[in-house]
């Protein structure tokens, strides 16, 4: 039996465009069950977008991702192109062919066309279908269990079967991944009470008991560090750091399998980025999490992730385990990134080189265009051909 842990998040060659602006370039990385992923970069280089573009609050540009295996996400810009590169091909070869050359490139074409399109068309059909056949599973679910039991049900029990058949047809794959969102601030209703907040998922997943959904909250107040008293106060009310617990609890009353933290302790006070760290930690631990940490405090995200993903200009430029790039940085923006981490020693601060990169200066990708590659087990880098050689005589 294997124990490599099994993929719950895929990104496959994920990009996402606002117009001529590429936030997100052909971004690729997996996810395991049960680890804390970091992503890391500077402001800018496309870390939120991806963490927005997994949960689907845009439609992305081309690519795939996919959530247990099924495909949550995908792009037709990349089919379109394809199609569009076939095309002119074709102009190009088929002006100088003799008809029978023109004939069996035009075959050629339209077999390309053909398998393009319905590749468009099984992506397009899993966007639509994964959210049905998801939501079939959790009626099959609801009614093998409490099917058995109606014969001589009571009427609370025949409520209760209807209540979770309800929320079974309306439950979405999606809703396994929560969000939480960077300003703690901006992402709370400044018109709705804490327990209009948390409680807003659990309504729309179809949840009606009044009884149950307080419950719900309290018990998620509490689990974050907060009390039962806070639930009918307003955001305003409450510190950065409390406000940033009520979006934790938010998210995790919907008992998600993946969150996905957009720079959670960027907006707090270093006392209070531990505390929300630490809370963080025994969720993972209590209800088996897995996150995906998006931050620019590299610090922070050593501590606190498995593998690290390191992105520059809206690519992947750098993956690996946590220890093995703190150890063995390799891409010069990797570098650059740790020299820039400060400590707390005057002499040390005094004496530290930092390290400036250029991409202009650090590579020639004029003939030779980088490709993202393995250089040691589980260590990827964005290198050429003589990148990559001179990467792994480095390393080795």
């Amino acid at each position: 039996m294997s124990n490599t842990p099994e993929t719950l998040l895929k990104v496959d060659h994920l990009c996402q465009y606002f117009g001529f602006t590429r936030a997100v370039d052909d971004v690729s990385f997996e996810i395991k069950k049960g680890e804390v992923f970091g992503l890391v970069g500077e402001s800018g280089c496309g870390k939120t977008t991806t963490g927005r573009s997994i949960i689907k609050l845009y439609n992305i540009t081309s690519g795939n991702i996919y959530y247990k295996g099924i495909r949550i996400g995908a792009g037709m810009k990349s089919y379109k192109d394809d199609i569009e590169r076939a095309k002119n091909e074709y102009k190009e070869k088929v002006a100088n062919a003799t008809p029978e050359e023109a004939q069996r490139l035009k075959a050629e074409l339209d077999a390309y066309v053909a398998d393009r399109k319905k590749a468009m068309n099984e992506a397009k059909r899993d966007l639509k279908e994964c959210d049905k056949a998801y939501s079939a599973q959790q009626v099959a679910e609801v009614n093998a269990k409490y099917e058995p039991l109606m014969n001589n049900a009571n009427p609370e029990l025949v409520q209760e079967y209807r209540n979770e058949l309800r929320k079974a047809k309306r439950a979405r794959l999606s809703s396994q991944i929560q969000m939480i969102f960077q300003d703690p601030i901006a992402s709370l209703d400044p018109r709705m009470t804490v327990r209009e907040i948390i409680a807003e998922g659990l309504i729309i997943r179809g949840e009606r008991n009044k009884k149950v959904i307080d419950e719900k909250v309290f018990e998620m107040l509490e689990r974050v560090g907060l009390v039962r008293e806070h639930a009918d106060r307003y955001p305003h009310e409450f510190s950065g750091g409390q406000r940033q617990r009520i979006g934790v609890a938010r998210a995790i009353i919907m008992n998600p399998e993946l969150i996905i933290a957009d720079e959670p302790v960027s907006a707090l006070d270093v006392s209070i980025q531990a505390q929300v760290i630490n809370l963080l930690n025994e969720l993972r631990e209590e209800m088996g999490l897995t996150i995906l940490f998006i931050a620019h405090d590299l610090s922070v995200v050593k501590y606190f992730s498995d593998r690290i993903g390191v992105m520059y200009f809206g690519k992947m430029v750098e993956l690996a385990t946590s220890d093995e790039l703190f150890a063995h940085p390799t891409h010069p923006y990797t570098k650059s990134l740790l020299s820039a981490i400060p400590l707390p020693d005057p002499v040390y601060e005094k004496n530290r080189k930092r390290i400036a990169y250029d991409p202009l200066v650090e590579h020639d990708y004029s003939v030779d265009k980088p490709t993202f590659r393995e250089i040691t087990p589980g260590h990827f880098v964005s290198c050429n051909d003589e990148e990559f050689a001179r990467y792994q005589a480095e390393l080795n």
